[in-house]
């Protein structure tokens, strides 16, 4: 009798339970929009109002090529927060941003101190991915957005596989993962940095780099001094080598590239920092005859060519006062004195010397002689 009591009063507890318990909340995917890139734009002569769009995917069952479908919806406010608010209200499905994966800044809201919680927004959120893409849309992020390859299955996914390298892979492009553009604001000795996607009609071009000093764009790096800059980091296992000196003009396929540098503060003596470049590849084009008993002679030209190109590159970068490769988070690595650390590396960059030494092999002209 007792027994059946107990299991009597637990049976009602929870049928109160569930009688007093709220819904999960779950919506089925039919009645969700998915995010599948967020723009941010500064509103002329609107200093604390900013534009953010949203580029919703509407799901098909065809996925044929060229017939992906979005819709954008945009909306100005002083926050991120309160424009995504606004725009649920004109949209008949619930946001969801797990797809969010593109992030883009306009180019003139990046070139004004852009206020933290413009980045810490997408930190804070737990539905968006901290491996999402950040970029710098040109002109505007919302004419990013816009554009529709023709080459595209779904929405944005021309910008996915360009930074997930998983499609073309080419050495001007470079990644900006969510994590690591929060952890350069925040860290000394090494600058953020953002690629650059400019919109040309139906294609998105994606062969420029911008530096920032940790709140604003500062330098924009061409597509030669974006191709060096992957070089340098090691984010390129194979590199075009482009030679241009005296009357030699070719260019180097490299099917292994190496980099490394070394921070050298002697003691009574000026710094420096070595940087070691180690290129092996073919002679893929070149606008003269080639000979291949003047091997030694194309890959000398190649070493010097190099040479400058990356001493006048990291001085350029130096001059600046930019650091987006790190040697100011090296250094502080390597002298564990968190008083005075940083304040000595502030004042030896600036006079710092680079000494630059490449070792260039051609190891064939390719299938031809």
């Amino acid at each position: 009798m007792r027994r059946y009591f107990k299991g009597l009063l637990l049976l009602s507890l929870l049928v109160l339970l569930v009688l007093i318990s709220s819904g999960c909340g779950f919506k089925d995917i039919d009645k969700r929009f998915f995010v599948v890139g967020i723009g941010i734009d500064s509103i002329k002569n609107e200093e604390e109002q900013y534009l953010v769009s949203l580029k919703l995917a509407i799901p098909a069952s065809d996925l044929s090529t060229g017939k992906n479908e979005f819709i954008i919806v945009s909306e100005k406010a002083k926050t991120i927060t309160e424009a995504v608010r606004i725009i649920k209200s004109k949209v008949d499905k619930e946001l969801e941003f797990s797809h969010a994966k593109i992030i883009i800044y306009g180019e003139e809201l990046i070139k004004n101190d852009m206020p933290g919680h413009l980045v810490y927004w997408f930190i804070r959120r737990r539905d968006i991915q901290q491996i999402a893409y950040m970029s710098i849309g040109k002109p505007t992020a919302l004419d990013v957005l816009k554009v529709k390859p023709k080459s595209e299955r779904l929405p944005s996914n021309a910008m996915f596989l360009a930074f997930g390298k998983t499609g073309t892979e080419t050495p001007y492009t470079i990644t900006a993962p969510l994590f690591e553009f929060q952890r350069r604001i925040i860290e000394r000795g090494q600058d953020p940095y953002l690629p650059i996607i400019e919109a040309d009609k139906d294609l998105l071009e994606i062969n420029k780099l911008g530096i920032m000093d940790k709140r604003k764009l500062i330098h924009t790096l061409s597509p030669d001094e974006t191709e060096l800059f992957n070089l340098l980091t090691g984010n390129v296992p194979k590199f075009e080598l482009k030679v241009s000196k005296d009357d030699l003009y070719f260019l180097i396929f490299g099917k292994k590239v190496n980099s490394k540098y070394i921070i050298h503060t002697p003691t009574g003596n000026k710094p420096y920092i070595t940087v070691q470049i180690d290129i092996n590849g073919t002679m893929e084009e070149a606008l003269f005859n080639i000979s291949m008993k003047d091997i030694p002679k194309y890959e000398k030209a190649a070493k010097e060519d190099l040479e400058n190109r990356i001493k006048d590159f990291l001085v350029s970068l130096q001059k600046a006062n930019l650091d987006p490769i790190g040697f100011g988070l090296r250094y502080r690595s390597r002298h564990f004195n968190n008083k005075t650390e940083w304040e000595m590396w502030q004042s030896i960059y600036p006079e710092i010397e680079f000494r630059v030494k490449a070792n260039v092999k051609i190891e064939g002209v390719g299938i031809i002689e």
